[in-house]
């Protein structure tokens, strides 16, 4: 266990002396005046993985960079959360109807991004995929490194709960100096928004860890990371008034919180997520795909 400690140890060690100043340049400016930093800093935990798996894992698979076993978990990688974030949205719009502002923002942005007038729905759902699909270079930089290299190590080490945990709580804690100063998921009192992000990660940690594992591939990660994002940020947020929504929709919502909540739940009491196999040092068959 000695080269995942030390690799696990390096790992954060570098990944958040780098972060740390990225993210604060990010407070002190903003990401708009200072371009691509919100890109740099997601590809960050990528490029860290890669340089530690090629000195202390070179002939060995950790990151999990083949296809994987089945489409079945990019299919899910899509559909999950377009469940909790699609039936989160709409039962705040359901209770508060003034909150739905209609359609028209999202197509207009979808139509100034393609240079298309008036698209149609088959329009409209396929420049979701591509703008998903777009998204998954950037999204990989996290993926790549919390559940290409984390996840996996934590789980040979500890077992699945203490890793799911451990790994959902750094997750969380990387993302904390911009969420707490207001240049990252704005519109919530820090005193709420903190605790309830943190809930939504770790059941997110629960989502996503179960896609590595189970498909042995950290694409349909990837793939969920970016279909997040994009159905959060970009389509149903554009729909919608966002005074006070933080409170009850998105990564601080606790609508959604409670529905990822639920969905983490199911997968680990009916999703088979490595049952049997939670002490620590065990590698089973999904860890031992490249």
């Amino acid at each position: 266990m000695e080269k995942e400690k030390r690799t696990l140890t390096l790992y954060l060690i570098i990944v958040f002396a780098i972060s740390i100043p990225i993210e604060i340049l990010w407070i002190i400016y903003g990401e708009a005046g200072t371009t691509g930093l919100a890109a740099l800093l997601m590809l960050l935990p990528a490029i860290v993985a890669i340089f530690l798996k090629l000195i202390f894992f070179r002939k060995e698979p950790l990151l999990g960079l083949g296809l994987g076993k089945k489409p079945t978990y990019y299919i899910l990688a899509l559909v999950i959360p377009l469940v909790y974030i699609g039936l989160s949205y709409s039962l705040y719009w359901l209770y508060t109807p003034e909150a739905f502002i209609g359609t028209g923002v999202f197509v207009d942005e979808i139509s100034a991004a393609f240079n298309v007038q008036n698209p149609n729905a088959a329009f409209i759902f396929a420049a979701i995929a591509v703008s998903i699909l777009s998204n998954t270079p950037i999204t990989f930089g996290e993926e790549a490194g919390w559940r290409g290299l984390m996840f996996p190590i934590m789980h040979k080490m500890w077992g699945r709960n203490k890793a799911l945990i451990t790994s959902g709580l750094i997750w969380a804690a990387w993302h904390l100096p911009v969420l707490i100063s207001g240049n990252y998921m704005p519109g919530a009192n820090v005193l709420y928004k903190v605790p309830m992000f943190v809930i939504t990660i770790l059941a997110c940690t629960v989502i996503v860890s179960w896609f590595r594992m189970k498909s042995g591939s950290v694409w349909p990660a990837v793939l969920w990371h970016s279909a997040h994002n994009y159905l959060d940020q970009n389509v149903f947020s554009t729909m919608t008034n966002n005074q006070n929504s933080a409170y009850f929709i998105g990564e601080t919502g606790f609508i959604t919180a409670g529905i990822a909540v639920i969905i983490a739940v199911t997968i680990l009491v009916f999703g088979n997520f490595n049952r049997g196999d939670t002490k620590p040092g065990k590698l089973n068959s999904t860890q031992e795909v490249a």
